[in-house]
């Protein structure tokens, strides 16, 4: 997985315009729908600063959030937000002792996993917390789309009350690897000072198709119970670079 150090530091700043009200209310519908068994106590693999998990905490439901990131996981924590705990550990080895009525895994935690053996110890970490009947959830880069409709560079600034940034989003496909590097460099400004600071991170993720996430599934004892291009009921298609899977244990 990348080194998030420096990029937990803007991270909400960076995705202060997510809606992750709304994420939540999408994936809880996935959930209701799929599940046979109540749920209560939900089991976040990467977690990141926790921001889809307190939404989960307000409508009562028991969280608890997994980040590979010390960073990000003590932002979460410094919230002390009721009905949630929070733990660094890597989601491809967790061991927590006890099993959730649903597992999620959002913001393409799957496409980190740019390993067949990196993705099939994240299956498995999922399988081993999730109580039979409940439903493992997440989203990921969806091969076709990816291919059809190439990343593309972007420029995003946003600012706060102490600080702008510029970021510059470069991508490159490996086609070999079913990977793109993703390559993040900020600019940020102090407004108070005018000093400047430059910062780079390497992101590869890892697109995936549904033959070969099937595959794995079966050999680690999961089955697709659904497949969504995100935030829709839609099919995935060539438009969806990102895919939402609901899983199941067999």
């Amino acid at each position: 997985m990348s080194n998030f150090k420096k990029y937990s530091t803007y991270y909400n700043l960076l995705y202060q315009d997510k809606n992750y009200g709304e994420e939540v209310e999408y994936v809880e519908k996935l959930i209701k729908r799929h599940t046979e068994i109540p749920v209560t106590e939900i089991l976040d693999m990467g977690s990141g600063t926790g921001r889809h998990d307190f939404v989960f905490a307000q409508k009562n439901y028991r969280v608890t959030g997994i980040d590979l990131s010390e960073e990000m996981t003590q932002i979460a924590l410094s919230a002390c937000v009721k009905n949630t705990e929070f733990h660094t550990g890597d989601v491809r080895s967790i061991e927590i002792n006890k099993q959730f009525d649903a597992v999620i895994s959002l913001f393409h935690v799957a496409s980190y996993q740019t390993t067949n053996e990196d993705f099939e110890k994240y299956l498995q970490s999922a399988k081993k917390h999730l109580k039979q009947g409940g439903v493992f959830i997440f989203d990921f880069w969806y091969g076709p789309a990816v291919l059809s409709d190439k990343p593309t560079t972007r420029i995003k600034r946003l600012e706060n009350t102490e600080i702008k940034i510029t970021r510059l989003t470069e991508s490159e496909i490996l086609p070999n690897a079913n990977t793109v590097n993703v390559n993040f460099e900020m600019l940020i400004e102090d407004k108070e000072t005018g000093q400047l600071t430059k910062t780079r991170e390497l992101h590869p993720m890892r697109y995936w198709f549904l033959p070969e996430i099937e595959y794995f599934c079966k050999h680690v004892g999961f089955k697709i119970e659904r497949s969504y291009n995100w935030f829709s009921e839609n099919k995935l298609s060539l438009e969806s670079w990102y895919g939402v899977l609901i899983l199941k244990k067999i």
